[in-house]
């Protein structure tokens, strides 16, 4: 394959992978009402020495989940379970979304 092609090839998998994103992050508040914001960090390791090994993914970890109105702990239970699941699958489906989630904060639109 010509380098072209294959750079070509590549752009469209980002762009694809960051479409995917886009879709199953609406889903994702569309299905969890009461969800409003949550950020997807990288994991930091104590010792680099963990995350640099040859074949070492970044993990991803979620913070700052803010629900509102907050009824209590099994809905914030059931809401992490639903980003974790999303964001699982869409790993699993396009890879490439592990980089495009790295650092990323998302937020319900008001309109």
């Amino acid at each position: 394959m010509k380098p072209t092609l294959r750079l070509l090839e590549t752009d469209r998998a980002w762009t694809a992978a960051d479409a995917d994103l886009a879709n199953q992050i609406t889903a994702l508040f569309q299905r969890c009402p009461e969800l409003t914001g949550f950020s997807v960090q990288a994991k930091v390791f104590a010792d680099r020495v963990a995350a640099t090994q040859p074949g070492a993914e970044e993990e991803l970890f979620v913070t700052a989940i803010t629900i509102s109105p907050r009824l209590g702990k099994d809905q914030y239970t059931e809401v992490f379970e639903q980003i974790a699941s999303t964001l699982s699958g869409l790993i699993a489906e396009r890879p490439e979304a592990q980089i495009l989630l790295q650092g990323r904060t998302f937020a319900r639109r008001v309109h």
